[in-house]
């Protein structure tokens, strides 16, 4: 059996002779033979022989097969990858080629968006009348009991020690300070500050210029910032309105301007105003004017 092996692995040497003996084997199945016979027990011999080169080989097609899918897998993804890379750098490209209309109309719509969200929450801190009546904040002092923090200190005392005329309170009686009892009967600078600013957002220069004269008006248009700074300090530790005149450098027929417009704001004589005048004395000035009056501010 073995030597009939040697001599058929001699004879095939190539796979494809199976196809011959397949053949042959199917020719010889139809005859009863002896040669058919042997035909047959050759068959076999040849099918036992080379069936595991059939089978490594078509375990070698198959990963073949497989390897070359893969491979055909991993191009197509690059390519796809490399596509939407590219859509993404032109679209990101094309912003700086985009119209300038087009650009300020999407920053337009972003802001309008963000100022919409925000309006609700931030709609009362906003009102001028609410920004001059806030309370005011010690950043330095806890306990409630003390809210005042003493000028350059920090010792906090309570609000009623505040100009009570008992010394020794806080450090160099700097809480019976004359600026600072003024300051304690009128808005804090913080918020007639704010007030001022929120005032100028809606009316512009034009109410300034009614209240203060165009001197004064021209330079807050200048540098508001200074001067709104300046005017809410002047209104809140400013004896008098002509000790006011002094801090803010105004001119004596300005003074008298504006000293005439406080008393008609103050006996409500508001036919002989402008409307823009009238509508700020609703928003908080009309408040801001009787602190002023209460604290001595029109006083001679």
């Amino acid at each position: 059996m073995q030597n009939k092996t040697q001599k058929y692995r001699r004879k095939f040497k190539n796979p494809i002779d199976i196809q011959n003996v397949t053949r042959r084997f199917s020719i010889c199945s139809k005859r009863s033979s002896g040669k058919c016979r042997q035909n047959v027990t050759e068959s076999i011999l040849i099918l036992n022989l080379w069936l595991p080169y059939i089978q490594l080989f078509d375990l070698f097609d198959l990963l073949l097969k497989s390897l070359l899918l893969s491979f055909f897998i991993l191009i197509f993804q690059v390519s796809s990858n490399d596509h939407q890379s590219h859509s993404s750098l032109e679209r990101f490209r094309s912003w700086p080629d985009t119209s300038r209309h087009h650009r300020n109309d999407l920053l337009r719509k972003w802001t309008e968006h963000k100022r919409t969200n925000s309006y609700s929450e931030n709609r009362r801190s906003s009102l001028p009348f609410d920004l001059l009546t806030s309370t005011q904040q010690f950043k330095g002092c806890i306990d409630p009991s003390e809210p005042f923090q003493c000028p350059q200190s920090e010792h906090c005392i309570a609000l009623q020690f505040i100009c009570d005329g008992h010394p020794g309170d806080c450090p160099n009686n700097l809480d019976e300070n004359e600026e600072t009892c003024i300051a304690a009967k009128r808005p804090a600078k913080e918020n007639i500050e704010k007030f001022l600013h929120a005032e100028y957002t809606l009316h512009g220069s034009k109410l300034f210029t009614f209240l203060f004269g165009e001197k004064l008006a021209k330079s807050i248009d200048e540098n508001n910032a200074f001067w709104f700074d300046t005017l809410a300090s002047a209104f809140s530790v400013a004896k008098t309105i002509r000790r006011f005149a002094e801090k803010t450098r105004m001119s004596s027929s300005d003074l008298a301007h504006f000293q005439s417009v406080l008393q008609l704001i103050h006996d409500g004589r508001l036919e002989e105003v402008p409307l823009y005048v009238q509508e700020a004395v609703n928003q908080g000035l009309a408040s801001l004017v009787e602190k002023l009056y209460d604290s001595g501010f029109m006083d001679q």
